[in-house]
């Protein structure tokens, strides 16, 4: 009884999480491949006739609400992430497979076909829910469930970005209300690992982002690193205010129009944004690249500040339009360009 109880624990905390990471780092394979499908098929169109940009961009809203409100049992739109942790905090790590596969269908959709948002909250959502979905089926209590329910949303995180650490964090921040989760510290590194190893052996060793070139380090670098974190913190909130001033706003809409016209109003925005600034459409990953290599030549800063304003109208509108994501993205393309600016 002892050596069975103690091989239950092990395979518990330790072959458990190298199962979910594994097949949730192949599961993160296929969408990022159904991802660069469908973003295929949206620059086919644009490149046969600019104007196009506009079915685009209606099929990115139009798309993702529709999966949601047809397929879904949560009807809520907008960033994955709420829905997670609120399974973590609320349903005991439940987050049924209809939900899973619905919400990640759409934010792909979305994603690929210009909806500014990120890929890291399907992710996350597609992790947390197979790691759910498996560990009820095994039927463990629900203490189990919850923390291998983390180690699922950290695989995904892992897998999707090829950050194997920064998974591990997400995996510790997520629970925190009144402290972090280090019970699941050590199947949440496994699991993490794993799905790590999983992608790059599925999508090569190359980072999302290269590397930046060298710096040394000096007194004058320190001080302007300070006085760009005081400025982002500030675009940080003024993001995060107009973000929740147009969901407050569409709130009020929906009691005297449908959703499904503001859907569409939100995806003919986005074509016009997108006409003028295609940079600010879909994940950024290029320009964001180009950031960081020094690769955008000889940009004005007039561009560098329409940039920046446009990348928060487009992302707030994604999300409180009918779109699905997450923010990570966005923040990271925002914080990038403010730091030209600043330079």
């Amino acid at each position: 009884m002892i050596y069975n109880e103690k091989f239950f624990e092990f395979a518990k905390n330790l072959l458990l999480p190298i199962i979910l990471g594994s097949i949730i780092g192949l599961a993160i394979f296929l969408l990022n491949n159904i991802y660069r499908f469908l973003n295929h098929i949206s620059l086919l169109l644009i490149s046969y006739n600019p104007i196009l940009i506009f079915a685009s961009t209606l099929i990115a809203l139009l798309g993702g609400y529709l999966i949601v409100i047809l397929l879904a049992n949560n009807k809520k739109c907008g960033c994955g992430t709420e829905l997670v942790i609120e399974s973590y905090h609320f349903r005991n790590g439940f987050l049924s497979l209809k939900d899973t596969i619905s919400k990640t269908l759409a934010s792909v959709i979305t994603i690929s076909f210009g909806g500014s948002t990120g890929l890291e909250g399907p992710s996350l959502l597609l992790g947390g829910g197979i790691s759910s979905f498996i560990t009820r089926k095994l039927r463990l209590n629900q203490k189990d469930v919850k923390k291998l329910f983390l180690c699922g949303t950290t695989a995904g995180f892992s897998a999707i970005f090829k950050a194997p650490l920064t998974g591990i964090l997400l995996a510790l921040e997520i629970p925190y209300k009144r402290d972090i989760e280090a019970m699941v510290f050590v199947p949440a590194s496994i699991a993490s690992i794993t799905a790590y190893f999983v992608s790059i052996a599925t999508f090569g060793t190359e980072t999302i982002f290269p590397s930046p070139m060298l710096l040394s380090i000096h007194t004058s670098i320190l001080i302007h690193a300070v006085i760009l974190g005081v400025l982002a913190a500030l675009i940080a909130l003024i993001f995060i205010k107009f973000l929740e001033g147009i969901n407050i706003a569409i709130e009020k809409l929906t009691k005297k129009i449908s959703m499904l016209y503001i859907t569409i109003l939100g995806g003919l925005i986005l074509g016009i944004i997108g006409l003028f600034y295609p940079e600010v459409l879909g994940l950024g990953y290029e320009t964001i690249c180009k950031m960081t290599t020094t690769k955008l030549g000889n940009i004005s800063l007039i561009m560098l500040i329409s940039l920046l304003i446009f990348k928060i109208i487009a992302t707030s509108i994604t999300l409180n339009f009918g779109g699905s994501g997450r923010l990570f993205i966005p923040t990271l393309y925002i914080g990038g360009v403010l730091g030209l600016i600043y330079a």
